[in-house]
């Protein structure tokens, strides 16, 4: 019966165990003070159960400790793990990168330098907008295989974002490294168009996305030796961190030399020099200037007379338009400063667009003051004819302001702008001409394809790049000037008017006279003039 008892009064403390630990962890939660009263005897019982059970309870707890631990830990190496590649194209990413300039820097072999490059697909925007989000996204993962499959053992590509992958490569010296980099880009630029994706494929070759995806690069080299010189005696912690440093300098580096190629043609590859950091340091100047300098009146236009020699004497045929700007901080700068700098930056449509105001201006007060006006020829950038509805609907509006005839203007396209956009330029003519408009090519000849873009372009006029006349000699054979006649004659027989540019000697002028050039453009004649002595010229008066 005793045995009994104290079987039941073991049960009642213990079950006055679990009541209390039940009621003290909710009194953490809930508003009220938790109070246990014992006899003296009971009270002793308890403290030998409490000993034995703290035990237990500690145990518990060091097994949830550790088990809790473990799973941290496999979470945190989950996430490094998705962290650390690409879920597109199960690249490495930005992550991985930094990691392995890490290792390169810590364990690489002293006698291995490395140029590291970063790339971009050329007008991704609109690769996307014709191919759609999952053909886009197609084309990233197809471009990150290819690009892998170019690689050597020990060097890595990775997928940053969006359209802009990295590699490490390694490295020979500047030229082996341009010529390693090219070949890659052209390599993947050629498996593209001949890849075996029905969707990719048809719209590529002869599709809705008739061209050749490209790309532009940027490299700089890697001298690991130096750089672990340098870092001698960092501790882990410090080497971590520099390694990091270095990892986004190099890159940011790389970036430079890249942006420079987006303007200029396909696959293009620029190597990173100190030069360059200079240049982005004036160009951000000149950028940070432009809006001010079209507010303070910096921008002015010249004009160079163009004129008619098929006659006894020449006559002034009208005359280009030509920007000048001079700066209040910079000083005066010429165009081939700043127009190729805007070309990049997105300024040129702005530029362009304050052109034509200029112009407007200046042709509404000649016409005001009854001077002889002839058509003033206004030069159109890149960017600007990818714009060309919105360019176009500002020269209706200005036109219409200043109350000025279509005749009185015409357009210059330079040829290089044909590169990587024909059909944008073809769309862009087209327009031009339902406007009434006529349109030039400007520096024709100076492409590798300047026959074949006569077939495929509408043009209006030929300007001829000075480089086909400046071997001209006063004595020169027919053989000589064979082709410069035959041009001449092609162009008469397509019914295209043409305009030698850059003629400084009294026997070209003949010699082209002969030839049956229209019109002459060049220091011969006059060089390009101020808006006060332009105006001189279109009075028939003086």
């Amino acid at each position: 019966m005793i045995k009994i008892l104290k079987q039941r009064s073991n049960m009642i403390i213990i079950l006055a165990i679990l009541t209390s630990v039940v009621l003290f962890a909710l009194s953490n939660y809930m508003e009220f003070q938790l109070m246990s009263v014992l006899p003296k005897a009971e009270s002793l019982a308890v403290a030998n159960y409490l000993n034995k059970g703290l035990v237990v309870v500690f145990l518990l707890v060091a097994i949830n400790a550790g088990y809790s631990i473990l799973a941290e830990k496999k979470r945190l190496h989950e996430y490094h793990e998705r962290d650390i590649k690409d879920h597109v194209t199960q690249l490495p990413s930005i992550v991985g990168y930094n990691e392995d300039f890490l290792d390169l820097l810590s364990q690489g072999d002293d006698n291995q330098d490395y140029i590291m490059v970063t790339l971009d697909i050329d007008k991704f925007k609109t690769v996307n907008d014709v191919f759609g989000f999952a053909g886009g996204t197609k084309i990233i993962r197809m471009v990150g295989e290819m690009l892998s499959n170019n690689l050597k053992e020990g060097e890595q590509c990775y997928r940053i974002y969006d359209d802009v992958f990295y590699l490490l490569l390694k490295s020979q010296d500047r030229d082996s490294d341009y010529r390693r980099i090219r070949s890659i880009l052209d390599n993947v630029s050629i498996d593209l168009l001949s890849t075996n994706d029905e969707d990719i494929q048809g719209d590529l070759n002869g599709g809705i996305y008739n061209h050749m995806i490209s790309f532009s690069a940027g490299g700089i080299r890697i001298c690991a030796k130096d750089l672990r010189n340098d870092l001698a005696g960092c501790t882990p912690e410090e080497l971590q961190e520099r390694c990091r440093e270095l990892a986004a300098r190099f890159a940011d580096d790389a970036n430079i030399a890249r942006k420079r190629g987006k303007s200029e043609n396909i696959n293009t590859v620029h190597l990173f020099d100190e030069s360059m950091r200079r240049e982005l340091f004036e160009d951000k100047k000149i950028e940070d200037a432009f809006l001010i300098g079209i507010e303070r009146g910096e921008f002015m236009m010249y004009y160079q007379p163009k004129f008619y020699i098929g006659g006894d004497k020449a006559v002034h045929g009208g005359a280009e338009a030509l920007i000048r700007w001079n700066s209040a901080e910079m000083g005066f700068m010429p165009p081939g400063k700043f127009i190729p700098l805007f070309e990049r930056d997105g300024n040129a449509v702005r530029l362009d667009m304050h052109v034509m105001d200029l112009v407007c201006q200046n042709i509404c007060e000649w016409r005001s003051k009854g001077l002889e006006i002839h058509p003033i020829s206004v030069n159109v950038t890149r960017p600007t004819m990818q714009n060309g509805a919105g360019y176009l609907q500002f020269v209706k509006e200005k036109l219409f302001l200043f109350d000025i005839p279509q005749d009185l203007i015409e357009f210059e396209i330079l040829e290089s702008s044909t590169g990587t956009d024909e059909d944008v330029v073809i769309d862009f003519i087209n327009e031009i001409h339902k406007l009434g408009f006529k349109i030039a090519m400007d520096d024709f000849g100076t492409g590798c394809s300047s026959l074949g873009l006569l077939n495929r372009i509408p043009l209006d006029i030929l300007k001829f790049d000075k480089s086909f006349f400046d071997s001209m000699t006063l004595n020169m054979s027919n053989q000589d000037l064979a082709v410069v006649r035959y041009m001449m004659m092609m162009a008469k027989d397509l019914g295209i008017k043409t305009v030698a540019e850059g003629i400084e000697e009294k026997f070209q002028v003949d010699i082209l006279k002969d030839l049956g050039c229209d019109m002459i453009q060049g220091y011969y004649f006059s060089r390009p003039l101020c808006v006060e002595d332009y105006e001189k010229m279109l009075n028939p008066a003086q």
